[in-house]
């Protein structure tokens, strides 16, 4: 049995979105991830990429002829199969409800970690310019990661999902730096128990807005898989990274006094 990390991973990623490898093994791997991003990017619901991709593995095996020769440019023939079936846009997709309930769970785990921090000290929490300022750049930047146009340029640039972090963080440290002058005094509870209703609102309205069948790709005649696990961790992700946060924040105080 294989434990390493990437193969977890892998095996993870398997569960939530499927596995394109398993429907199509002789089919370039290259090729093959092309293809079904294009077709993720079109909304195409994932029984529909799967039955796509035993079409396109059948044709390698039984022709003997590689997927770039027999079907061409892996986007463009993904643009044609989903205009031909008129499967764009049918699958789920990210939509306004997305949106809302992750930037709710970011504020509310930032919220909920900076009262924590508060509770700690044993004093209420001290807001300043830059932590505002950061706040509003970071919700303004992840709102503009769910628009089709930004998350074309991310899949066709992938450095730029390694490089944007970076910045970021680099961005709300400057802010931070800039303007830390406190602003405003909260107490801890309070802001406490406002983090966490954000947390709770956001974990229903992404349960609410997750596919109920969890649109993994499939092979036709396969089963959905494990859709009610991953649809509990999809939105309970944020809730679990807070956890996270607060556990790592009350280890530094243990440690730093």
């Amino acid at each position: 049995m294989d434990h390493t990390p990437g193969r977890a991973r892998g095996r993870l990623a398997e569960k939530v979105a499927g596995d394109p490898a398993a429907i199509a093994p002789h089919v370039d791997p290259d090729w093959r991830e092309e293809f079904v991003v294009e077709l993720r990017l079109l909304s195409v619901p994932g029984a529909r990429i799967g039955d796509a991709l035993l079409t396109v593995e059948a044709h390698v095996v039984e022709a003997g002829e590689p997927a770039s020769e027999a079907f061409g440019d892996a986007r463009t023939y993904a643009r044609e199969i989903a205009a031909a079936t008129g499967a764009a846009g049918t699958g789920w997709r990210v939509g306004a409800a997305t949106v809302v309930s992750t930037l709710l769970g970011l504020v509310g785990m930032l919220v909920t970690v900076a009262a924590f921090g508060g509770w700690l000290d044993g004093g209420p929490v001290e807001v300043t310019t830059g932590e505002l300022v950061g706040l509003a750049v970071l919700v303004l930047l992840a709102s503009t990661l769910f628009l089709d146009a930004t998350l074309r340029v991310v899949v066709e640039h992938r450095w730029l999902a390694l490089l944007a972090p970076a910045v970021l963080v680099g961005v709300v440290v400057g802010l931070y730096g800039l303007f830390a002058e406190p602003l405003l005094t909260v107490p801890a509870l309070p802001l406490g128990l406002a983090g966490v209703l954000l947390l709770v609102v956001s974990t229903v309205v992404s349960w609410f807005d997750g596919p109920a069948d969890g649109d993994r790709i499939t092979a036709p005649g396969q089963g959905r898989g494990p859709v009610r696990g991953v649809r509990v961790f999809s939105a309970l992700v944020l809730p679990l990274m807070t956890l996270l946060l607060l556990a790592l924040t009350w280890a530094l105080h243990a440690i730093l006094g």
